[in-house]
């Protein structure tokens, strides 16, 4: 959500003629996030959030379109695409598409406890719940195995030499839980379900953001990259409190089978490896250059130490009592 794409008052004007929100009264760059472009975009009757794609192509972006509508439809706290006069939701902005968002009220947290972990286990058990049926929207997972394994030799030297054969085992280690998830319950998963994606005022949830990571998926292992992020201490490990609060909320709405109980340990390893390379490789970019290099990159050691703590000890008690 970094800006990468810098529009003038010019062409932001000439690209808000096209909505029946009154006129422009202010928009403003958000410098924030690794990916895409966002502005805070501020018409005489409606905050809305632009969203300008720095890596998805055209025929990407109406799959977003589909699942933000489809989960608004269904009554879950997501922002609602807006569409123009001609009753298009995707544009082109200096040949990127675009797309535009009500603006959701509330803030990201800064840090979690025990009643926001429960009040997010509740409502990515019910995404789970609707996005299962919506079987008519399909996008493959484009940070899969694949992609694990032709990144590694990329970011190598960005590990210390005591943890590189870590990175190779854990690219093995996890292809199990890859074919063991074709088995397993599965939907569309958000794939990015961090704090920071979640919109808070005081304790009540306002919405889930940032939806650019969803694909087809076990929800095992969306259930685990959110566990990952909201319920770990600064060592990596787990915090019994958030994680059972978590758990537990999440299966008074959908309860997890034994076969997604018998993952649970290598679905939060892979979880955990599919950010540290995420972040390895923003590093990777930023060195490489050019106009869609990363101007800030997260410490990919956070979720080096996450993943060190899984393997060293998945607390399955938080999961099995």
């Amino acid at each position: 959500m970094s800006v990468y794409t810098k529009l003038s008052l010019k062409e932001m004007q000439k690209f808000t003629s096209q909505f029946d929100f009154g006129g422009l009264k202010d928009f403003k760059g958000v410098e924030a996030g690794v990916e895409n472009t966002t502005y805070f975009v501020s018409f005489e009757r409606c905050e809305t959030v632009l969203q300008i794609f720095e890596e998805q192509n055209f025929h990407e972006i109406p799959f977003f379109i589909k699942l933000n509508k489809r989960l608004a439809e269904d009554e879950m706290p997501v922002a609602s695409p807006l569409m123009n006069r001609s009753g298009a939701f995707v544009f082109d902005l200096k040949g990127k598409p675009a797309a535009l968002f009500i603006r959701l009220p509330g803030n990201t947290l800064k840090s979690t406890d025990t009643t926001n972990c429960a009040c997010i286990g509740r409502i990515l058990g019910k995404m789970h719940l609707k996005t299962q049926a919506y079987l008519d929207l399909r996008r493959e997972n484009h940070r899969w195995n694949d992609w694990w394994e032709k990144n590694v030799d990329r970011v190598l030297d960005f590990i210390d030499p005591s943890h590189q054969s870590i990175l190779k085992d854990q690219v093995q280690r996890s292809k199990l839980f890859v074919s063991k998830s074709i088995e397993l319950p599965s939907g569309i998963i958000h794939g990015d379900l961090f704090c920071d994606n979640a919109m808070f005022d005081g304790n009540q949830l306002t919405g889930i953001i940032d939806f650019y990571n969803s694909c087809n998926g076990a929800f095992i292992f969306d259930l685990a990259i959110a566990l990952n992020d909201w319920c770990s201490e600064q060592d990596g490990r787990l915090n019994p409190k958030k994680t059972r609060a978590f758990v537990s909320n999440y299966q008074k709405i959908r309860s997890l089978t034994e076969a997604e109980m018998s993952v649970w340990d290598i679905a939060l390893e892979t979880a955990a490896l599919r950010f540290w390379m995420l972040r390895l490789v923003a590093l990777a970019r930023k060195r490489e250059g050019g106009p869609g290099a990363p101007h800030h990159v997260k410490d990919p050691n956070t979720f080096l130490n996450i993943l060190l703590a899984r393997r060293n000890d998945p607390q399955w008690e938080l999961v099995k009592n």
